[in-house]
């Protein structure tokens, strides 16, 4: 989102803060989901938690790219933002449920490791 926030700011012709705002909201959505992760995964089970995330983050998708103004594109960032809560939360819960406990360890923590050996490269590569 970050390397298309020039051309975002360009066509709907929203202001710098305007941009701040939408790239710094994804973290209060995602604290949403994240929070109404547990209920809902007691609710309809692991599985169909981590498939309303990664239908929620689509949805998301699709929405910030058919957007016409400021907020439909926010309310877009918000449905994804609600899968990534959704997904952070859920999917190292599901992992330490069906793992071996030999295993266990390695295995929920190999997305948050995942998640920062990308951003290192990112950082490394988008300069």
């Amino acid at each position: 989102m970050s390397g298309a926030a020039i051309y975002i700011q360009r066509d709907l012709k929203i202001s710098d803060v305007q941009i701040e705002i939408l790239l710094g909201m994804i973290n209060l959505f995602s604290l949403v989901g994240s929070c109404l992760s547990g209920r809902t995964s007691d609710w309809i089970g692991r599985r169909y938690t981590i498939a309303l995330a990664g239908a929620n983050l689509f949805a998301g998708a699709i929405l910030m790219g058919f957007s016409p103004n400021y907020a439909f594109l926010m309310f877009g960032r918000f449905v994804a933002g609600i899968g990534i809560g959704y997904g952070a939360v859920v999917a190292s819960v599901y992992i330490a449920e069906i793992s071996p406990a030999s295993s266990r360890g390695f295995l929920t923590s190999f997305p948050e490791v995942g998640f920062y050996f990308s951003s290192f490269l990112y950082s490394i590569f988008a300069h």
